[in-house]
């Protein structure tokens, strides 16, 4: 069995599905190839289930349960991968090459590896006969990578669907949790994070205005002058510090667990609550847990090198905690850079709410990570600064969690959406284990 799932997984990398905002890019075809492969491949999958296809190539599968009054579980993912540069990769993006016990390849963290181990899992259970007591919605999806705002994503029109026929979910999986060193949060050892909340998501474009000309007599402020001024005062001055709710319960796991004086001071944190944030905002991974970020990340100016800019631009991003909303932010950027830029709003998304910890979905999560890895030392909720489809999940569900079915994920992290993307063979093994669990637990629960 083992063998078959990497070739499975192997046979999905070797499909590129590349996704682009420009939907006139992407070749659809190899979409329809890759999902043709899954039904050869998971064939007691899509017998068993209702399948559906959403927005041409999102795919949604229904496994009936017993239970038809109860809600039911959806488990999550994306199929589309990002664009490649094959020259940094020492071995060919879509090639699903084994090496020393990795597969490499585009999207084999993020997320083929997961889709792929949920995809076994339910194959292998229902294959042995298994019956689940809550129905089970898989729900993958052909673009997040381009972002669950976008008219036509997938998700949000599977959210739509799903809404209409009245669905609510007891606990919706997906992507989005972390292994981490607990070094950083004073843990000794490998701490595993849940995501139980996202920050909410917002461009804004900061722009100055003025006549232009020739440069060789430039004004007193250029246009550009005032509209970086105002993008430095945004990075400069940042967004206060809070301990928000998701926050709150990391650490509120993590304290019993800390040593020494850290243990006291967190377990104390009423007391200590300036102290501490202000250590966390020393590092970049800490400060983004307890802060709206913001950073300048594009820049326009004119179109030669001796040409005053009519109008200079600077693209700011902002990651908002929860608690802040998108209206509060730009209200605060406008107060910052000051009458003379403009501040628009490109795309912004609120922060999600915060699922609850002590439901029974995240504790069953906790305990069957915590047993399948015991190499990791304890298992904690967290705030994810990123964004995932799941967001639109939230409002129909008891609960929305992010897990990392990988334990050695944290190794290897950074080719995620970079060079030399790879999975270790064991840990997608272990991570088809764990939907075992998680998805007769679930249903169950």
């Amino acid at each position: 069995m083992s063998q078959s799932a990497v070739r499975h997984l192997q046979a999905a990398i070797q499909t590129p599905t590349v996704s682009y905002p420009d939907r006139s890019r992407m070749d659809f075809g190899v979409f329809e190839r890759f999902l043709n492969d899954l039904k050869a491949n998971y064939p007691m999958t899509f017998s068993k289930g209702t399948v559906e296809r959403v927005a041409g190539y999102s795919l949604v599968i229904h496994i009936q349960g017993h239970q038809s009054d109860a809600d039911p579980v959806a488990f999550m993912g994306h199929y589309d991968v990002v664009p490649v540069k094959p020259e940094g990769w020492d071995t060919d993006p879509f090639g699903a090459e084994i090496k020393e016990g990795y597969l490499y390849g585009r999207g084999t963290l993020d997320m083929k590896g997961q889709v792929m181990a949920t995809l076994e899992a339910m194959e292998q259970l229902l294959s042995e006969g298994a019956e689940f007591d809550r129905s089970i919605y898989l729900l993958f999806g052909h673009n997040e990578e381009t972002g669950s705002e976008m008219s036509d994503s997938g998700a949000a029109l599977t959210r739509d669907l799903l809404r209409s026929r009245g669905i609510h979910f007891y606990a919706v999986v997906d992507e989005g949790g972390a292994v981490v060193e607990g070094k950083t949060l004073g843990i000794d050892g490998l701490v595993g994070l849940v995501g139980i909340a996202e920050k909410g998501y917002l461009d804004l474009r900061l722009s100055a205005n003025q006549v232009g000309g020739h440069a060789s007599m430039p004004p007193q402020r250029s246009a550009l002058y005032d509209v970086f001024e105002g993008a430095m005062t945004m990075e400069s001055k940042k967004f206060n510090l809070s301990f928000n709710e998701a926050t709150q319960a990391m650490f509120s796991v993590l304290a019993p667990r800390m040593k020494g004086l850290r243990r006291f001071v967190f377990t104390h944190l009423r007391w200590f609550k300036p102290f501490v944030l202000n250590e966390l905002a020393k590092s970049p991974q800490t400060a983004a847990l307890v802060r709206t970020t913001s950073v300048m990340t594009m820049a326009l100016g004119s179109k030669a090198p001796n040409v005053l800019a009519q109008t200079g631009e600077v693209i700011v991003n902002c990651r908002l905690v929860p608690g802040d909303s998108v209206d509060q932010v730009v209200a605060r950027t406008k107060a910052k850079v000051g009458p003379k830029v403009n501040v628009d709003v490109l795309t912004g998304t609120e922060p999600t709410d915060v699922s609850p910890v002590d439901h029974p979905a995240f504790v069953i999560l906790q305990r069957s990570i915590q047993s399948l890895y015991p190499s990791l030392t304890l298992v904690a909720p967290y705030l994810v600064v990123g964004a995932t489809d799941s967001r639109v999940y939230h409002g129909m569900a008891d609960g929305v969690y992010r897990i990392q079915p990988f334990p050695n994920s944290y190794l290897d992290r950074g080719t995620v959406h970079a060079d030399n993307e790879r999975i270790l063979i064991d840990d997608y093994l272990k991570g088809i284990e764990l939907f075992r669990a998680l998805l007769l637990e679930l249903s169950k629960a």
